[in-house]
C-alpha cells in the first residue's frame, strides 16, 4: 500500500522533480519510508503514553515506564523499518540464509546504537522535569536525529551489498 502510494506520487511528478528523484532515489525512498517509520514511532509512543496514563502513570515523571514505552515503540518501528528498507529502499535480495542473518544482525545492531541514544534523549524530560510538553517535543525532535543516523548505518553498513548490486543492475539497464 505504501509503495503503491509512492508510485502514484512519482507518476504525478513534473519532469524536473522526477529527474531529481531518479538521481537521488535511495535517499528519497529512505526519507519517504523513514517518514512513515517516524510517524509510526510517534504514534506508538503517544499511544503508550495514553495507555500508561490510564493507570495514572506519567511518562514525563516515571523513567521506568518511559523506558518501557520507548522500547516497545522501538521494537515495532525497527521491525517495520527493516522490512521496508530491505525491500523498497536498498532493494536487497538476499538468497542465502547467512546473508539474511547478517543483514538482520547488523541492522538491529546498528539500530541498537540509536535505540540507546533515543532512550537517553527520551529521558531528558524526566531528568529535567520538562513535563508532558517536554515529552511530546522530545518525541518529535529525537526522531530527526535518529532518522539521519539510521540512514548512515543502513547505507554504509547493513544493506551495502544489496544497494551496490541494485546500482549495478540499474547502470547495466541504461
Amino acid at each position: 500500500m505504501l509503495e503503491a502510494l509512492l508510485q502514484l506520487i512519482i507518476r504525478l511528478m513534473p519532469k524536473p522533480i522526477k529527474n531529481l528523484w531518479d538521481k537521488y532515489e535511495s535517499v528519497w525512498r529512505y526519507c519517504y519510508y523513514g517518514a512513515w517509520t517516524t510517524l509510526l514511532s510517534i504514534v506508538t509512543k503517544l499511544v503508550g503514553k495514553w495507555l500508561f496514563g490510564l493507570f495514572g502513570i506519567s511518562l514525563a515523571e516515571n523513567a521506568l515506564a518511559n523506558g518501557i514505552n520507548t522500547t516497545v515503540s522501538w521494537v515495532i518501528c525497527a521491525t517495520f523499518a527493516f522490512v521496508v528498507n530491505k525491500k523498497y529502499v536498498f532493494h536487497s535480495k538476499t538468497t542465502e540464509r547467512g546473508d539474511l542473518l547478517r543483514e538482520i544482525g547488523t541492522f538491529f545492531g546498528a539500530r541498537a546504537v540509536t535505540f540507546f541514544l533515543e532512550v537517553g534523549l527520551m529521558e531528558l524530560p524526566v531528568i529535567f522535569g520538562w513535563g508532558d510538553t517536554g515529552y511530546v517535543i522530545m518525541t518529535f525532535a529525537s526522531q530527526f536525529i535518529i532518522l539521519a543516523l539510521n540512514y548512515v548505518f543502513s547505507k554504509l553498513v547493513v544493506f551495502r551489498k544489496g544497494s551496490e548490486e541494485a546500482k549495478e543492475e540499474a547502470e547495466n539497464e541504461k
